[in-house]
C-alpha cells in the first residue's frame, strides 16, 4: 500500500512535469511564430476593422482597413467614403489592431507596390492632399517614378490648374499619405 501511493506521486509529479514543459514548448513556438509577423499581417488581419492610424507626428487618420499591399495600406473613410494610401514605413502608430494577423502566404495580397497605387490615382486625375515630412499640398499627381513622383499643386484647392500651380517634386521616401479631397 505504502508502494502504491508512493507511485501514484512519481506517476502524479511526472505528468505535472510533462504538462509543464509541453505549455513551455508551446510558448516557444507562438512567441517564434509571433518575431515571423510583420505589420503588414496584422493589417491584413485586420481586413474590415476600423483603426486609427498615427503617421507623422500629427497627422491620424481613422478608417476600414480596404485593403494592404506590400508596403502600403489602404483605409476608407466611414462616413465620406475617401480612400486614404498610407505608406507602411511612415506608420508610426495604430489604435484599434488586433492581434490577429494573416500571413501574405494566407491571403490575397494585393500585387500592387506603392508606386503602382500612386500611377492609379494619377491616372483617376483625383486631386489630392498629399502629406509628406515636410508638410502638405493638395493637388493632381502628374507622374509617378521609382522613388518620387510629380504634384501639380493647386495652393487654393481649386478644381483646375489656376495662375500659381506648380509642379512639384515629392519623394516617396517623404510621404506620409496621399488623402482624396
Amino acid at each position: 500500500m505504502r508502494f502504491e501511493r508512493f507511485f501514484d506521486d512519481l506517476e502524479g509529479r511526472f505528468a505535472h512535469h510533462e504538462q509543464q514543459e509541453l505549455r513551455a514548448v508551446a510558448e516557444d513556438l507562438t512567441r517564434a511564430e509571433r518575431a515571423q509577423l510583420t505589420l503588414a499581417d496584422r493589417l491584413r488581419g485586420a481586413a474590415g476593422l476600423s483603426l486609427t492610424v498615427h503617421v507623422g507626428a500629427t497627422l491620424r487618420l481613422g478608417g476600414v482597413v480596404e485593403d494592404v499591399g506590400a508596403e502600403w495600406v489602404a483605409l476608407r473613410e466611414e462616413q465620406g467614403g475617401q480612400r486614404a494610401v498610407v505608406p507602411l514605413s511612415a506608420i508610426v502608430l495604430v489604435e484599434g489592431l488586433s492581434t490577429r494577423a494573416r500571413p501574405v502566404e494566407a491571403s490575397v495580397r494585393s500585387p500592387l507596390g506603392l508606386g503602382s497605387v500612386l500611377r492609379e490615382i494619377a491616372r483617376d486625375r483625383s486631386i489630392v492632399r498629399v502629406e509628406t515630412t515636410a508638410g502638405g499640398l493638395i493637388g493632381r499627381i502628374a507622374a509617378v517614378g521609382a522613388d518620387a513622383m510629380d504634384v501639380h499643386s493647386l495652393p487654393t484647392g481649386e478644381v483646375v490648374t489656376v495662375p500659381g500651380s506648380s509642379r512639384i517634386t515629392v519623394a516617396t521616401a517623404s510621404l506620409l499619405a496621399v488623402i482624396p479631397r
